[in-house]
């Protein structure tokens, strides 16, 4: 159970923050919000930054990638049976989980810069750039939901389960809905939707699941060896 006090620790300490960026960055918030609506072209949050807006950004993202990591810690071992009982251990977990979304996330942002540049005008990719990252946000902001009733609440991991993958299958739709409203073009579209779904959607989420895989034998092994 101490693993879970740590767990339970950590999310006060980021709900804390979290509430004081918030409060600090409303304004910047409401922006995002109306940028997403509209999907107009306008001004990127990191055109005239500021230390708030800095601040802001990196916060809300981090928060989004550490609390995919807590949960996918969470699923994995309940899922594959894998019992962490060190201390040590379970936050080196983490701490795998939490390198591999980073690593995902950068791969995704490279391959929308290299796609970008392919098909996209500068102004687009900053108007996608901006929303995407809204919508990452907001992701991360419900991931709270799923994470907090695995913590608290062992018994609901089919709701919590079924909760995440909902708020995913969400984030994926409205972001594949967006992207394609912002960038399609008559002149390249059949072109664009099989090299978007394929280099944006298909090879990211494949990465993704060797990588779980891969690790799931290796930590299997481990216990078998132990």
């Amino acid at each position: 159970m101490l693993i879970h006090d740590i767990l339970v620790f950590t999310l006060i300490v980021l709900l804390s923050v979290f509430a004081y960026a918030f409060h600090t960055c409303y304004p910047l918030l409401m922006k995002m919000i109306r940028g997403l609506i509209s999907l107009k072209e306008r001004q990127n949050l990191f055109d005239t930054p500021t230390r708030e807006s800095v601040f802001f950004n990196v916060f809300m993202r981090f928060q989004s990638l550490f609390l995919s990591a807590i949960l996918f810690f969470l699923l994995f071992c309940r899922i594959t049976r894998i019992q962490e009982k060190d201390v040590r251990q379970a936050m080196s977990l983490v701490g795998i989980f939490l390198i591999l979304l980073i690593s995902l996330y950068l791969l995704k942002r490279l391959l929308y810069y290299l796609y970008s540049s392919v098909f996209i005008p500068k102004g687009k990719y900053k108007l996608w750039n901006t929303t995407y990252h809204t919508l990452f946000y907001f992701f991360g902001i419900f991931l709270y939901l799923p994470v907090l009733l695995l913590i608290l609440d062992s018994k609901r991991f089919v709701i919590a389960l079924i909760l995440s993958v909902v708020l995913y299958i969400l984030f994926r739709t409205v972001t594949i809905y967006v992207k394609i409203r912002i960038f399609f073009d008559k002149n390249n579209g059949f072109l664009f939707l099989i090299t978007y779904l394929c280099a944006q959607e298909m090879i990211p989420l494949l990465f993704l699941y060797e990588s779980l895989t891969y690790l799931h034998n290796i930590i299997g092994s481990s216990i078998l060896w132990q």
